[in-house]
């Protein structure tokens, strides 16, 4: 033993890291390993006492190979009763079937059951799930659309009333136009009140000074033409009551004149006698006057 030790320590320690793996390996796979372990230990024990004589080695090769077939001796036994254990358990289930089976079969039954029942719930609650989303993005789309229709519909709607607007603020401008045009061309009092309450109307604030600018200067000039018109009445008058005046005084003179017999005629054309009285028409024709 001593110089099986003190070949070891001897080697490598590569070879000690191997040596070591080996034993591992056979210990933890001894199926495997013991057979190749006895055949290897009978090749290289042949091998080294006579192609290479090295007793050492020869001897280490030959224990190997007696300690692979006690090792698989020791191990076959446990491995053939192993065996016919299983089969005897297999022929007597296959039998007589236990209770412990039939649990068994009952357990599986059920947890199938239940694996189908909450597959399908899941299922079932996926389908719901979809449906649910669906339906959301459905209303979303829907309310979208809605909201768009609304939307258009309104600017639709602002659109002709603005339109509607803008057209009426152009025919009153027009009506604006049309009466002070009217005013322009027909210069008098009556048409200044219909044009300037056409010109109220008038939304456009440039427009409407405009207009009521060419108002202003009508009125003016319908000013000045009045008070033209005034001074020429007043001249007229004062001309006509010069002139009146002037026939009063004819008049006066002519009522003063007396015929030759102290007859005399007044304004209103009838003639007095000297003391004043009415003088019949008979009377005067007497005495040669004109009626």
């Amino acid at each position: 033993m001593k110089k099986f030790v003190d070949y070891i320590m001897a080697q490598p320690v590569w070879k000690v890291v191997l040596y070591g793996l080996g034993i591992l390996f056979m210990i933890f796979n001894p199926k495997i390993i013991l057979p190749i372990l006895f055949f290897c230990g009978i090749g290289f024990a042949w091998y080294f006492a006579k192609k290479k004589p090295n007793a050492a080695k020869r001897n280490i090769a030959a224990i190997a190979s007696v300690l692979a077939v006690g090792g698989a001796y020791l191990i076959n036994p446990n491995i053939a009763s192993t065996k016919q254990e299983e089969q005897a358990q297999a022929t007597h289930f296959a039998s007589t079937p236990s209770k412990n089976d039939e649990s068994a079969k009952k357990e599986a039954e059920a947890k199938r059951e239940k694996e189908v029942k909450e597959k399908a719930e899941k299922e079932k609650a996926e389908k719901a799930e979809k449906e649910r989303k669906a339906k959301e993005e459905q209303e979303r789309k829907e309310k979208e659309e809605r909201e768009k229709k609304a939307k258009e519909e309104q600017e639709r709607k602002e659109k002709e009333e603005r339109e509607k607007k803008e057209a009426e603020a152009k025919q009153l401008a027009a009506q604006a136009e049309s009466a002070v045009q009217a005013l322009e061309n027909n210069q008098v009092i009556e048409n200044i009140a219909p044009a300037q309450a056409a010109i109220a109307n008038v939304a456009d604030q440039g427009t409407k000074d405009r207009l009521t600018h060419r108002v202003g200067l009508v009125q003016n000039a319908i000013t000045v033409r009045e008070q033209q018109a005034e001074q020429a009445r007043q001249a007229t008058a004062a001309e006509q009551a010069r002139q009146a005046a002037q026939q009063a005084q004819q008049q006066q003179a002519q009522n003063q004149t007396v015929s030759g017999g102290g007859y005399y005629r007044d304004a209103s054309g009838r003639w007095h006698r000297p003391n004043g009285q009415f003088a019949s028409k008979k009377e005067i024709a007497s005495i040669g006057l004109a009626w």
